[in-house]
């Protein structure tokens, strides 16, 4: 099921925020996973509105590799941002390990908070050339049959959910923000590959929200 919103900020907090709140007073175990960029704002809005984060487990869809507390980090950045849940369990993905040990042990942890949540919801953006997560156009994290992939993309070395780990959400939130995203969200909106665009990958959820930010 898809749903088409218009909201501003404020009004897309609320509105998720209602959905996890609503789970956590039924007394689920939520997993909550958060994304960068211009989904961080957003996200901190909603972290604020949290009234009770004892089942609640919060983890990030990608990260930046590179050293604990990265200017381009992802968690860092979130964290900077204000990001807090008072008792909800918050999980980096960056520990100081390197690259392949990390990517090892966030796998294993995501597959169990995945298999332990009663109720698993992402926050996801979408880029101009269709990429969502970590996972970029031709990137080798599309046909990947683990749960994480890492790989060197032009930018960063990433660390991302594969559309594997992605299908076993049961909702998804998009939320683009700014009229350049017009196009590229009509374009989702027909039937394109993974291959070349891997956010159609959202389309397979039990429900996907797609909210357009209106000022």
């Amino acid at each position: 099921m898809i749903k088409r919103l218009t909201k501003n900020l404020v009004e897309t907090a609320e509105y998720v925020a209602n959905i996890l709140n609503t789970k956590l007073d039924q007394g689920q175990s939520v997993l909550w996973l958060v994304s960068g960029g211009s989904a961080i704002l957003l996200e901190v809005e909603i972290a604020k509105r949290i009234r009770n984060g004892a089942k609640l487990v919060v983890t990030l869809i990608d990260e930046r590799f590179g050293p604990v507390g990265h200017l381009d980090s992802n968690w860092q950045k979130l964290i900077e941002a204000g990001f807090n849940i008072k008792e909800a369990k918050l999980l980096p993905v960056l520990v100081g390990h390197g690259i392949e040990q990390t990517a090892i042990d966030f796998e294993q942890i995501l597959k169990n908070e995945l298999n332990l949540a009663q109720y698993k919801l992402g926050i996801f953006g979408i880029g101009e050339d269709g990429h969502t997560a970590g996972i970029l156009p031709g990137s080798q994290a599309i046909e990947s049959t683990f749960l994480l992939c890492h790989y060197q993309s032009q930018t960063y070395h990433r660390i991302t959910l594969t559309p594997s780990a992605i299908k076993m959400l049961d909702e998804a939130v998009l939320f683009a923000v700014g009229e350049n995203k017009k196009l590229i969200l009509e374009k989702f909106e027909t039937d394109v590959s993974l291959e070349e665009m891997p956010a159609q990958i959202l389309k397979e959820l039990p429900l996907l929200t797609i909210i357009n930010k209106v000022e």
